[in-house]
């Protein structure tokens, strides 16, 4: 690895998908002094860890036009960066058993279908007609979005990285930072164990660890990293594939097609804050009785492998692209909720216009720090 430079125009301190496609997107539109700082290995962090869903199915509009912006990229993905990413669209299915879901639900579909998605109420029998081993005795209603679906954040992040690095942007891994230097109430450097770099504009894109960085400069951001795992089965037959991923809403279980498996989450988020995050076998158990109960032949299914990654919470579920307050030089690209991946495409899109040319072509003032 070449060694760090001296100093950078910018400093990218995280290199998950939120951090890679920023990188990719300002290479795109001609900044070339920009480096990446990445404690571990490029998308190792939570991106690695993500189910890798890809939903219109929010209640905001900037997070609905976050996820259009999106889905169209991966659409396209495999032409713009030459190498494919495995975009499945095989639907999002929510299943709703409270009139309080219900009417939230019904809201927020109507938001999203005048922004031109495609998204629908459904009754619990069309749910069933969707995937027939679903138990719906207590359903009142199901949500159905035909053009959901995931696709790989490995293959994805690894490509932002790539193009990233062919428009000039450095990428140094195994690089954790370690301070922040300030001139007064501004950035001036980014210290790590290999040196330093002098720089006016750092992004904050570390994803979980994100509150230990704005610990550096004595900002208390409001991200609270919790544990979430992801079990998946040997291959899998007594259902049929390709299954949508169908969330329970009222016990917040997962599931859904990994080629002829199945993966699924408890969905349940941890109880306290972490920064780390290994696998809780314990877990397991109230994971197979909130499967069993939505999709009975689950319990017949053998768990192969499992995982945990932190998703970055804020207080509203909403990620955060804003200035720092009271620190000039620091962006926040961070909080995605388990929903960077995702929306990394359009996050990537918005920062690096702000960036260029100090303004952005969507609205995004609901996703600024002040809110809290």
């Amino acid at each position: 690895m070449s060694a760090l430079p001296r100093t950078a125009d910018i400093v990218i301190i995280g290199a998950g998908a939120i951090g890679s496609s920023i990188a990719y997107h300002l290479s795109k539109r001609g900044a070339r002094d920009v480096v990446v700082l990445e404690r571990e290995a490029i998308g190792s962090g939570s991106t690695s860890k993500a189910a890798g869903g890809i939903r219109v199915q929010f209640a905001t509009r900037v997070e609905i036009e976050f996820s259009l912006r999106g889905i169209a990229f991966f659409k396209r993905f495999e032409d713009e960066m030459g190498v494919p990413c495995d975009f499945r669209q095989e639907g999002y299915l929510f299943i709703l058993s409270s009139e309080t879901d219900v009417a939230r639900f019904t809201k927020n579909v109507a938001l999203q279908q005048s922004m031109g998605a495609d998204v629908r109420m459904i009754t619990p029998d069309d749910a069933k007609a969707i995937v027939p081993g679903l138990l719906v005795d207590d359903a009142i209603a199901a949500v159905w979005g035909p053009t959901d679906g995931y696709a790989s954040p490995n293959d994805v992040v690894q490509a932002y990285a790539a193009r990233a690095r062919t428009g000039g942007v450095k990428f140094f891994e195994d690089t954790p930072v370690t301070g922040i230097e300030l001139d007064g109430r501004k950035v001036s450097a980014v210290v790590t164990p290999a040196g330093r770099i002098g720089t006016r504009l750092v992004i904050n894109a570390a994803g979980p660890q994100a509150p230990l960085v704005g610990k550096m400069m004595g900002l208390d951001l409001p991200v609270d990293p919790r544990k979430r795992h992801i079990f998946v089965t040997d291959a899998f037959t007594e259902i049929r594939h390709p299954m949508p991923l169908v969330t329970d809403i009222t016990s917040g279980f997962y599931c859904r097609s990994e080629q002829g498996a199945i993966l699924m989450s408890p969905g349940d988020i941890g109880a306290q804050t972490e920064y780390t995050a290994s696998v809780d076998w314990g877990v397991l158990e109230q994971t197979v009785e909130k499967a069993v109960r939505r999709v009975p032949a689950l319990e017949h299914a053998q768990v192969r492998h499992a995982w945990a990654g932190l998703r970055p919470l804020t207080p509203d579920g909403r990620g955060i692209l804003d200035w720092a307050p009271e620190i000039g030089g620091l962006y926040l690209a961070i909080g995605f909720c388990g929903h960077g991946f995702q929306h990394s495409p359009a996050a990537g899109e918005m920062v690096a216009e702000l960036l260029t040319t100090g303004s952005t072509s969507l609205d995004i003032s609901d996703l600024r720090l002040s809110r809290f």
